[in-house]
């Protein structure tokens, strides 16, 4: 197990190599939803990497502790992009003041974005359906790790077993995937899936939830 984790490391960075590329061709379509939407991608996006650095370096703890950010940026993304009203929009776009920050806290949590997108015609169903899944799967061991709870301390006393890490990067890159697709999305240029499709194919071993594999 341990070999078959440094090789999942190897391939992530692989992984992130190639969607930088990628995404360094990219610029939000010059719509406000599209460019923050585009910004919360981004975010996810350095989220993602930050905690695949922190795992190949051995602070484990806190590489789990990015993998919430990193999912609740996703989806406020994709909220942003579909469900999100205009009046949110443009709050969420404001300079950032004390007045923007208390608009900003008075949004919906995470629960309600993603009841918000189910019920959102022009939201991508499949998208929608992975990020309740890994809502569902994930989130109680994500909070413990955010709140230095249960799962931090007991982890620190007994360590992580790989089989853990190797889950929790899989499910990490899968959910960089789908934030790959979002800001190729934000593009406006249908022409910039392509290059995600192959990623998908390419990296087909990284990407559990995209492709349906088993955690």
């Amino acid at each position: 197990m341990i070999e078959k984790l440094e090789r999942l490391i190897e391939r992530s960075f692989d992984l992130h190599e190639t969607i930088y590329g990628h995404v360094e061709s990219l610029e939000p379509a010059p719509l406000p939803r599209a460019d923050i939407a585009f910004d919360a991608g981004l975010l996810a996006l350095e989220h993602a990497t930050a905690a695949l650095e922190l795992i190949d370096s051995g602070r484990v703890s806190s590489a789990f502790a990015l993998m919430r950010p990193q999912f609740e940026s996703l989806v406020r993304g994709v909220w942003l992009a579909h469900a999100a009203s205009d009046l949110w929009v443009e709050k969420l776009s404001q300079p950032l003041t004390l007045a923007a920050q208390r608009q900003a806290n008075e949004g919906p949590m995470l629960a309600e974005m993603l009841k918000q997108l189910e019920t959102c015609p022009e939201a991508p169903a499949h998208i929608v359906a992975q990020l309740k899944e890994y809502r569902d799967v994930s989130w109680k061991v994500l909070n413990s790790f955010n709140h230095g709870g249960i799962h931090p301390l007991s982890r620190s006393i007994s360590g992580y077993p790989p089989k853990l890490l190797y889950d929790a990067l899989r499910n990490s890159n899968a959910v960089l995937a789908l934030t790959t697709q979002l800001l190729s999305i934000m593009s406006g240029d249908e022409t910039k899936m392509e290059p995600v499709r192959r990623i998908h194919l390419e990296f087909v071993d990284c990407l559990p939830i995209i492709h349906g594999s088993s955690r």
